[in-house]
């Protein structure tokens, strides 16, 4: 047997692995000669408009969007190093194109971004529903739509609703719609309908966090690991994203509650679902077409209580019961469900009840791991326990757009647990815990060596025994990250892991550690430009994004106030540095302080760093705080999330 000879090459399926494939497909009744179940060949049904191979490019001729990658998809068989269930996910949604989902009324172009865009005919044209993620894909996708029914769609948008605050839902909007034509209805313009509260959870998800989610979503997304059978192959609610320019129009109206608006002549009902799939979102109801929008509150798979690209933890209670309300309110007057991600579910001969069931199956699997949960944890369980403990009734374990392919059962298990009882398992040695270094070098202290955990490990993967053979290898790379045996040793246990996985999620972030054990991290960034969304910021969300990027270290000493005001619309704050803290309040004081007058895009120049662009708007009285201010500023584009996983 040989000891510790492991290399960086991407290895094929073990047979602990092959043998999960078997059984999975025994049980659930696959064929993996030639895949397919009810949900791939709903995919592709309606489609007026197919597309294959097909490119986004932006006005660079950068490719944006490609569906080339993910061509393996054209073969029957199951790929050997793919999740049999997540084959058919990644081949459902690789049906992509122009599709009909109420005829005359409702069209979708799915297939080229990570969300699907939406058309519904009004009375003299067309409302747009969540634009996608980029502007390069949104108007392919609305340029598809206008040559598949031989319409011009571009000229006749009546109105745009956005669902909920999440980029991919509306980063594309720039593309479908210029930002001239964006305002009132009453003054002949384009409204733009979302939840109220849309603008803050934006700059709160996408700014505040921006960075550090940016570079977490690299492991969800799977970037770096390639779009082939032993990497990327689906992302679960779409097979990835695109990495086009990203856009941010302010919205025109905010739908405060539950209510009924005809846009163009079209009734259109607003459902508010707040703190279910994000902070604020919202469903809709359109009687004429009797059909019912479920924005990203339903999706064809389990969903995220918590992404492990990080965001607020979603409320299981809450997401439950606002489909419980959809289906009392609008179950029988529709005949489909449709929303942002994947295919619509429909009323049929063999389903004559099929909208209703997709909704109250997708209620009951979050209400059943709610309940679940808190029952363990009432019986002292503690999260990592109840991960294990909690499994979907046989039924819905058989449900195939209840499967796992976006979320999982043990992650939103722990969200659930965390949501109500926090991070802390009330064992005493997690008050004040060991850093991730401190632990490993513990442990491997009590091993005895690097070598004698190795050896161990290398025993476990030989077993199959991934996740140990991955923890114990994992314990040597922080402790000594130049241990190449260590770094091959758990790349091979996460590649097994990935390939095992049928949550796409968990197979991206396997596969991602993986790739960067053994090539390094500097390659596995997540780009993100969000220079649209912070240009739209209020003047109050820029002072708390600026002690957000404000190093409080160099400002320890300090204790000085100053008046701030904004030109644009004469808003006045005072700013109060406060030992390394930034303080402020909005409106006029009597106080004698330092006054400084900048516009909002000044203001965005000094956050950004250039401190050059603003000085002559600087009084000599109040520079040095300024300078002091301006020096602190970090830039976060430069840190790794693991560092420590360097070559």
């Amino acid at each position: 047997m040989c000891r510790l000879c492991f290399t960086k090459e991407q290895k094929g399926p073990s047979v602990y692995t092959k043998q999960v494939y078997k059984d999975f497909a025994k049980e659930f009744q696959i064929d993996m000669d030639d895949a397919v179940n009810e949900e791939v060949k709903l995919a592709s049904e309606h489609c007026i408009l197919k597309v294959e191979d097909f490119e986004v490019k932006n006005k660079d001729g950068r490719v944006v969007w490609t569906l080339k990658p993910f061509s393996f998809y054209k073969e029957k068989a199951v790929a050997d190093t793919v999740h049999p269930s997540l084959w058919l996910n990644g081949k459902a949604n690789f049906s992509a194109g122009v599709f009909e989902v109420v005829k005359n009324g409702i069209y979708q172009v799915r297939g080229l971004d990570s969300s699907n865009i939406t058309f519904v005919r009004t009375e003299n044209g067309w409302i747009v529903m969540d634009p996608g993620m980029s502007t390069e894909c949104a108007s392919s996708g609305l340029e598809l739509a206008e040559k598949a029914l031989q319409e011009n769609i571009r000229d006749n948008v009546k109105a745009v609703i956005v669902s909920h605050t999440h980029l991919d839902h509306f980063g594309g909007v720039g593309g479908v719609v210029d930002a001239d034509r964006i305002g009132k209805v009453e003054d002949g313009k384009i409204p733009i309908y979302v939840p109220a509260g849309f603008d803050i959870e934006v700059v709160k998800e996408h700014v505040y966090a921006g960075t550090a989610m940016s570079k977490r979503g690299g492991y969800q997304g799977g970037v770096g690991i390639g779009d082939d059978v032993k990497g990327r192959v689906s992302l679960g609610a779409a097979l990835t994203s695109s990495s086009g320019t990203i856009s941010f129009l302010t919205p025109t109206d905010y739908i405060e509650k539950d209510c009924t608006i005809v846009i163009d002549g079209l009734e259109v009902e607003f459902q508010l679902t707040p703190n279910t799939e994000a902070p604020v979102e919202m469903n809709n109801y359109f009687p004429k077409y009797r059909a019912f929008w479920a924005a990203e509150n339903c999706c064809a798979s389990l969903h995220n209580l918590y992404p492990i690209r990080g965001a607020q933890l979603r409320d299981a209670a809450n997401w439950w019961k606002y489909i419980e309300i959809a289906l009392e309110r609008y179950g029988d007057k529709c005949d489909v469900v449709f929303q942002a991600h994947n295919w619509p579910h429909y009323n049929s001969e063999e389903h004559p009840e099929g909208a209703k069931e997709f909704l109250r199956n997708t209620a009951a699997v979050y209400k059943f791991i709610h309940d679940e949960t808190l029952y363990y944890a009432n019986m002292g369980k503690s999260a990592l326990e109840i991960a294990k403990l909690v499994k979907l009734p046989d039924y819905l374990q058989k449900v195939w757009y209840t499967r796992p392919y976006y979320g999982s059962v043990e992650i939103n298990a722990r969200a659930v647990y965390t949501k109500y009882l926090g991070f802390f398992t009330a064992n005493p040695t997690d008050i004040n815990p060991l850093t991730e270094l401190e632990e490993a070098q513990q442990f491997v202290d009590y091993v005895g060596s690097e070598e004698r955990v190795l050896e161990l490990a290398q025993k476990d993967l030989e077993e199959g025994n991934y996740q140990r053979a991955a923890k114990a290898a994992n314990y040597v790379v922080f402790v000594n990250p130049s241990n190449m045996q260590a770094r091959y040793l758990c790349a091979d246990a996460f590649e097994q892991q990935g390939y095992q996985s049928e949550s796409s999620i968990w197979r991206n972030a396997y596969l991602t550690g993986a790739h960067e054990l053994r090539h390094g991290t500097s390659n596995l960034q997540q780009g993100f430009d969000g220079s649209a969304i912070i240009s739209g910021m209020t003047s109050q969300m820029m002072m708390d994004y600026l002690g957000i990027v404000t190093d409080s270290r160099a400002l320890a000493d300090v204790d000085q106030k100053l008046r701030l005001i904004f030109t644009d619309d004469n808003e006045e704050f005072v700013i109060h540095i406060y030992h390394g803290t930034i303080l402020y309040y909005e409106g006029k004081t009597e106080e004698k302080l330092p006054v400084t007058s900048l516009t909002k895009q000044q203001m965005l120049a000094l956050i950004g760093r250039n401190f050059q662009m603003v000085k002559n708007q600087v009084s000599s009285e109040s520079m040095e705080l300024w300078e002091q201010i301006a020096a602190a500023i970090q830039d976060f584009s430069g840190y790794s999330k693991y560092p420590v996983l360097e070559e």
